[in-house]
């Protein structure tokens, strides 16, 4: 099982990645500001959620933080994905 310490890490250094594409779109395409920010939004919502459970786990297994992982990916999968279809 990895250190809770390194999940934290990871959950932040992605939702970082998110914002970061995040500001870029803005930079780049001013008119899409709002929708932008509504996934910056959505992306602090996400890392909230999972530092809260993993802060305050329900169990101490293995599978657990797997999951944890596992939902952490695949929000960022989905933001990332909205992020791509908003700048077609």
């Amino acid at each position: 099982m990895a250190k809770i310490r390194d999940l934290k890490n990871e959950v932040n250094y992605l939702i970082f990645e998110i914002i970061s594409d995040c500001n870029t779109v803005i930079a780049l395409h001013a008119d899409k500001k709002e929708a932008t920010l509504k996934l910056v939004n959505e992306a602090i919502e996400l890392r909230n959620d999972l530092i809260q459970k993993i802060n305050h786990p329900k169990e101490t297994t293995p599978q657990y933080f797997k999951g944890l992982k596992k939902e952490l990916v695949e929000g960022a999968d989905k933001i990332f994905e909205k992020l791509r279809k908003l700048i077609k």
